[in-house]
């Protein structure tokens, strides 16, 4: 480490020797690169030239290999001239960024309209609402449908306001970072560099080898797949490819790729709780002429010791950052690429690839007819792959044709996941309310009561993942409505097919009041489900939802 190694000042006839990376770790926010290099003696003094000036000076590790360091020192280099090159390399990716910042301060106005507009629907409905109870044309079912409507449109705009704040947040630090360095290029017209010069010592004839290691910022990755399926969803082809970024100040040619979900820059020590004091303090109490009060004399006796160099804190200045090593301790993730990549410091990503593996699945249909017209395909999958698939963004394919992108969440070697492989054409559902009825108390009750009923009516036109005879099993997706008052009773009522038994659907029904049907739809043919939702509750009160 650069801070308990003894700086030794070297003299400017330090042997130039030749150098390049050979490694890099590439972690969410930062990369670790690996430069080597050979000394043809064992003893002497040597530099090591061109160090980008984005490394941390505090997280640098210099091994030898041959010979003993006996001293080491970090300098600073303005070079004159900065290469045209890399200038307009500079330039173009500062006005790409901006570009796309520009964009993004477009969606938030937009997405601040929409938020206006849905709000006022939604202050309009709940005016004509209330007026419909005082006149009695009140209509549960619409109220229910539009109010649901509008508060999910509003959390998905609440949404992608946050997710449009965080994308302009890491824009603008990307910004930053690209006209400092821009600046320092253009500015003085050359740009910095750090050189390090060595001091080795060694006994014995031939050379020795140096390997030094340090941390560089403005570089990252995130993980991308593919999910290409066969025409029946029963396997599923995967492409587990990264998207590398670094814009360093040197390029990667040829080097040993790592990627990890470490993230070495919060160092390996949380924080602990500072102790608070307090102490009293009388207003009322007056000081003797020329007196210091008691907080007033502490503070002058503090100022005094910190002239002396004394403090009353362990340490003033925050202690540089321990240098990160990624261990395999199961508190990260890391994967070495087969082969050796080039990744140029630029603004834009380098797509990599990590494996491809095949995953057999069974397929399924899901609907959810309250919502959606469409009915999906998915696939209930094992991770076989020796791979933890991170989460990211999945480009979905069936065969040779583009479905749509889809998340995948975390999933590690050996678990269950979903894969969701986008609609079906050939399967069609539609969903028809047959009673809308309110029932007010009678003789031996005086409880009041809404009844709803409808039918889900299914047509295969050939579903890609039949069973055999063409039949298409779909799973039907309803959510009953669930009181927060003891006093509401919900039943399922007058059902034609009794729901599904399968544990995770049980799950579903227990936790979210969430009903599943498994409906078998036979080839050029139609199923239908019919089922109702009785809710009772004391009649001089009204149900709101």
């Amino acid at each position: 480490m650069l801070n308990t190694l003894a700086f030794t000042v070297l003299s400017a006839a330090a042997v130039e020797v030749p150098s390049r990376i050979d490694e890099v770790t590439v972690y969410p926010g930062t990369a670790l690169v690996t430069r080597v290099a050979a000394l043809e003696t064992k003893s002497g003094e040597f530099a090591i030239t061109g160090l980008p000036w984005s490394l941390d000076p505090n997280n640098l590790r210099i091994r030898v290999n041959g010979a003993d360091l006996v001293g080491m020192e970090l300098r600073e280099r303005h070079v004159d001239a900065a290469p045209s090159a890399r200038v307009e390399e500079l330039r173009k990716a500062l006005k790409a960024l901006e570009r796309e910042l520009a964009g993004l301060e477009d969606e938030r106005a937009t997405l601040e309209q929409v938020q206006k507009h849905l709000q006022r629907l939604l202050d309009l409905d709940s005016n004509q609402h209330n007026e419909q109870v005082k006149s009695g044309q009140s209509s549960t079912q619409t109220w229910g449908d539009n109010l649901a409507f509008l508060t999910r449109e509003l959390g998905t705009n609440r949404k992608a306001q946050r997710e449009n704040q965080w994308q302009r947040e890491e824009l603008g630090v990307k910004l930053e970072d690209l006209r400092r360095e821009l600046g320092a290029c253009t500015a003085s017209g050359g740009y910095d560099q750090r050189d390090l010069l060595l001091d080795v010592i060694g006994s014995g004839d031939g050379g020795a080898t140096v390997a030094i290691d340090y941390l560089v910022g403005n570089a990252g990755w995130r993980p991308l797949y593919d999910l290409r399926a066969t025409k029946d969803a029963r396997s599923v082809d995967l492409a587990y490819r990264a998207q590398v970024w670094q814009a360093s100040g040197e390029d990667w040619s040829d080097v040993g790729l790592l990627l990890s979900t470490a993230q070495p820059m919060l160092g390996a020590e949380g924080p602990e709780p500072q102790p608070k004091w307090l102490s009293l303090y009388d207003p009322r109490a007056e000081t003797s002429a020329g007196a210091v009060p008691r907080s007033d004399a502490f503070a002058v006796e503090r100022k005094a010791l910190q002239a002396l160099g004394y403090s009353d804190k362990d340490n003033d200045a925050p202690a540089p950052r321990p240098f990160a090593s990624v261990d395999d301790q199961g508190l990260s993730v890391r994967f070495r690429l087969a082969r050796r990549e080039s990744i140029e410091s630029r603004n834009q990503p380098t797509l990599v690839l990590v494996g491809q593996t095949r995953i057999e699945s069974s397929p399924e249909y899901v609907c959810v007819p309250e919502l959606d017209a469409h009915v999906w395909l998915r696939g209930r999958a094992k991770n076989t792959s020796e791979w933890t698939m991170l989460p990211g963004e999945a480009s979905v394919y069936c065969g040779a044709d583009f479905l749509g992108k889809a998340s995948l969440a975390a999933v590690e070697p050996g678990q269950e996941f979903t894969l969701h492989l986008g609609a079906d054409p050939a399967l069609s559902v539609e969903r028809i309310q047959r009673v809308d009825e309110h029932q007010t108390s009678g003789v031996f009750t005086s409880d009041a009561a809404e009844h709803d009923a409808w039918t889900i009516r299914l047509e295969n036109h050939g579903a890609a993942a039949a069973a055999v005879d063409g039949s298409a099993l779909v799973f039907v997706r309803e959510a009953l409505p669930r009181g927060t008052d003891e006093r509401i009773k919900i039943e399922l009522v007058d059902s034609t097919q009794e729901p599904a038994k399968g544990e995770r659907w049980k799950k579903d029904r227990e936790e979210q009041g969430i009903v599943t049907w498994a409906i078998r739809v036979p080839k050029d043919g139609e199923a239908e489900l019919r089922y109702g939702v009785k809710v009772t509750y004391p009649e001089k009160l009204r149900i709101t939802q």
